[in-house]
């Protein structure tokens, strides 16, 4: 197992944070000389599970009582392996590219905005900005006259609001027509409470860690769409289970990433393309990265990424760019 770490090509502003590096552990299993790679992503200021714990729940083999990422990484690893054996994908065949949003970090509205013209200059057909800070309506307003009418403009306040702050910002922001906003909140209950208070539709992050968790937010109607990401709901089985339960109960659904590496970049197309994930998804994320291993899939080319055909997950990566990411080897 190695600890490895990809820098940032610059600091990522949250409402909460700001992220100069990413570190990830990635598990990888042989058998009869083929490697199958399973990329444990924690990321503590989103979901406060720390690398060191899911580094000990996979040295210690508590994987099926530890951290979700380990049992994430620990799956991944062995479907990868068991596919690249049979020289096949992991997922089914699906489509061969998928629609993603560009990212925009909670930077100054004048950079915001020449960020989102960028987006548009490259193609994108939807820009999610980050949001939950003082100057939203500032660096909102100030995007959406970059972009014009098109793309579409989504927020994400990280759950930075509570919930009648939300409808009051919500409610102000909405004349920027925007797609949805993401986590105003932070629990169901209160993004049930904004559903209702407002016109934008409302998306539910990082609550959703099951389809039981599906099952809750559509009792409670606190979302029109949930967003699934691999790594803290546990591995590719339960992020499918999770887009199988938002199909059921007539939700819409995006697949994101949380800074991931490009094995749970890989996974992730995978998955949405299998499930005909239509919005766009949030997996573009490895152009905030720095050095070769953002460079291990291709780039984002009209709005649009291209999902990898195996064999396993897809992720070839040479051993000294591999190497010059690693900060420790644990096994």
């Amino acid at each position: 197992m190695l600890r490895i770490s990809i820098p940032l090509r610059e600091p990522f502003m949250t409402a909460s944070s700001a992220i100069t590096e990413r570190e990830l552990l990635l598990l990888v299993l042989e058998e009869d000389g083929l490697r199958g790679y399973g990329e444990a992503a924690p990321f503590e200021p989103y979901d406060g599970v720390s690398i060191d714990a899911v580094a000990h729940a996979l040295l210690d083999g508590s994987r099926a009582d530890g951290p979700p990422q380990a049992a994430a990484a620990e799956e991944m690893a062995r479907l990868d392996l068991d596919a690249r054996r049979e020289g096949r994908p992991v997922a089914p065949p699906g489509a061969d590219l998928l629609p993603v949003n560009a990212t925009i970090p909670a930077l100054p509205p004048g950079e915001a905005a020449e960020r989102a013209r960028e987006a548009v200059r490259r193609g994108y057909s939807c820009v999610k900005l980050k949001a939950g800070l003082p100057d939203d309506v500032e660096r909102v307003a100030a995007v959406r006259a970059a972009i014009g009418p098109w793309p579409a403009l989504r927020l994400d306040a990280n759950g930075a609001w509570g919930a009648a702050e939300a409808i009051e910002r919500i409610g102000v922001l909405s004349e920027h027509e925007l797609e949805l906003v993401e986590q105003p909140c932070a629990t169901l209950e209160e993004l049930a409470a904004v559903r209702a208070g407002v016109s934008v539709p409302v998306a539910a992050d990082e609550p959703i860690l099951s389809a039981a968790d599906v099952a809750r937010a559509a009792r409670l109607e606190a979302c029109d769409v949930v967003c699934v990401k691999l790594a803290p709901s546990g591995g590719y089985g339960a992020a499918q289970a999770i887009l199988d339960a938002a199909a059921a109960h007539g939700l819409g659904a995006i697949v994101s990433s949380t800074l991931d590496g490009p094995w749970g970049i890989a996974a992730s197309l995978q998955l949405a393309a299998a499930a005909d994930v239509r919005l766009p998804c949030g997996l573009a994320t490895l152009e905030l990265f720095d050095g070769p291993l953002a460079r291990a899939l291709p780039a984002p080319r009209g709005g649009v990424l291209a999902v990898p055909q195996g064999p396993g997950f897809g992720v070839e990566i040479e051993p000294e760019a591999l190497d010059a990411a690693v900060v420790e080897r644990l096994v």
